[in-house]
């Protein structure tokens, strides 16, 4: 598997294992089958994402969904201007999803691993 693969799916081995199993059924290659940065969701994988976000309160889904509308990360302050989350159900959803692994955190802003934007973008 190419670094840049394991680099776009995390090096998340059940994500990663999902894609090369795809692309061994595809018969084609990574740089075939994944040029500039794309990224593919089996279903397998869309099922696995599915199971993780019904687990979700609704506040962390609403929180997933704004920072699926970004490109670049988000600080709270931008989260808070939708009026629709208060600072302390934003910073206990924003807590929650982060010891789930379902945000990065880059110093005081947030973002979607690129995997997780892709399957929420699809859901939106």
């Amino acid at each position: 598997m190419s670094e840049a693969l394991i680099h776009r799916y995390q090096g998340n081995p059940l994500w990663l294992k999902s894609v090369a199993t795809l692309i061994q059924e595809l018969g084609g290659g990574v740089n075939q089958l994944l040029p500039n940065d794309t990224i593919l969701l089996p279903s397998d994988l869309k099922d696995v994402l599915q199971m993780q976000f019904d687990r979700l309160s609704e506040l962390e889904k609403q929180v997933i969904s704004l920072l699926a509308k970004e490109s670049q990360p988000v600080n709270r302050t931008k989260l808070l201007e939708n009026d629709t989350i208060g600072l302390s159900d934003l910073v206990n959803a924003l807590q929650s999803l982060s010891r789930r692994c379902l945000i990065e955190q880059q110093e005081s802003s947030y973002t979607l691993p690129p995997v997780l934007r892709q399957y929420i973008i699809g859901m939106i």
